[in-house]
């Protein structure tokens, strides 16, 4: 039998909700119920290229539409645990951006939807493309215990009228937009089973004081090591991953987004995989491992995300809740270490 469709509000009209809309409306397995702004003029231009989605003004009138199965909060940061836990509360599954406001916050909003039998998992893209549990299933064969992680992930920007400039909204600034993804990387490809020890270097914009750059080392547990250097300063667009083990190496040069279709890139020509080397192995002969996915990397999300709803699989809607809840400690552990270092 034919499951029905998951239908999908979001909360928010901003860029990363331009991403995913367009996902949600040509998955198979949910539609695009609703959009919502504080004010309706916006909901109804977000609208106008998706027949069949309603406009509505303000998260509290979508949330309590009775056509709406689960909502994609995609508010600034300060907002998102209000407006989650209200959607929880109301019974609605939810697919929230990263990064969350801290830990606690996450805890809450977890056993809120664990009390309600709700599905809440972050928006964390890379993880649902094929690649992410290849180099999982793989690592032991071909590089052997996995030992340090490095991933350095920066993009130019600069344009301070921007939400990424604005403390009040996004408090840890480029740590939050971007070493999110360096600490989710650690969860997949490290592993760890305890946090040990952490130095970290900011930059700071002179105007807004949001962190506009941040590079840093972790000690985990049985000896394992990452080191991450993101921000916005760079000049260019680097997304590069490297995990080694005790007998070889694998490397990404697209971690977050790959280059074929993660949204800003669309190559078809160019594969999505990654290269293992190991040994005294010259450029000519690394291997590269391709990992083709049939969709765009939030299109399988959206997919994932649809299916954990429908599944209704309460251990792997855990196992989703705790990966969030290590990207997120990680996370807060080097914010505090920015703010003790002012």
């Amino acid at each position: 039998m034919t499951m029905t469709k998951v239908n999908i509000g979001i909360i928010g009209t901003g860029f990363i909700a331009e991403i995913l809309a367009p996902e949600i409306q040509s998955s198979s397995k949910a539609r695009l119920a609703a959009v919502s702004s504080r004010t309706l003029a916006k909901a109804e231009d977000f609208v106008a290229s998706y027949p069949g989605a309603v406009a509505v003004e303000g998260a509290d009138r979508l949330i309590a539409r009775d056509d709406v199965d689960a909502v994609y909060i995609a508010t600034p940061t300060s907002a998102k645990e209000d407006v989650a836990s209200r959607a929880l509360a109301a019974g609605k599954h939810v697919l929230i951006e990263k990064p969350l406001h801290s830990s606690e916050s996450f805890k809450r909003l977890s056993a809120l939807a664990l009390k309600k039998g709700l599905v809440l998992m972050d928006a964390t893209h890379f993880v649902h493309h094929p690649r992410t549990s290849a180099m999982r299933q793989h690592l032991a064969a071909l590089i052997g215990a996995p030992r340090s992680l490095h991933t350095m992930f920066y993009f130019p920007f600069s344009d301070r009228e921007n939400i990424r400039f604005d403390p009040s909204d996004e408090p840890m600034g480029a740590v939050g937009d971007m070493a999110w993804y360096s600490m989710r990387a650690v969860v997949e490809y490290l592993a760890p089973d305890s946090f040990e020890d952490i130095k970290v270097f900011a930059e700071r914009d002179p105007q807004s004081g949001a962190v506009i750059r941040a590079t840093g080392v972790l000690k985990f547990d049985a000896g394992k090591t990452a080191t991450f250097d993101v921000g916005y300063t760079a000049g260019a667009a680097v997304m590069d991953l490297t995990v080694a083990g005790t007998s070889g190496i694998l490397t990404q040069d697209d971690f977050v987004l790959d280059w074929k279709s993660g949204f800003g890139f669309d190559n078809p020509d160019i594969p999505t995989g990654f290269i293992h080397r190991s040994g005294m192995a010259t450029r000519k002969d690394f291997a590269f491992i391709e990992t083709p996915g049939e969709k765009s990397q939030h299109g399988l999300m959206v997919d994932s995300f649809a299916d954990l709803i429908r599944n209704d699989d309460d251990a792997a809607r855990e196992t989703w809740l705790s990966a969030t809840a290590k990207t997120q400690g990680f996370l807060d552990a080097i914010w505090r270490q920015i703010q003790a270092r002012g």
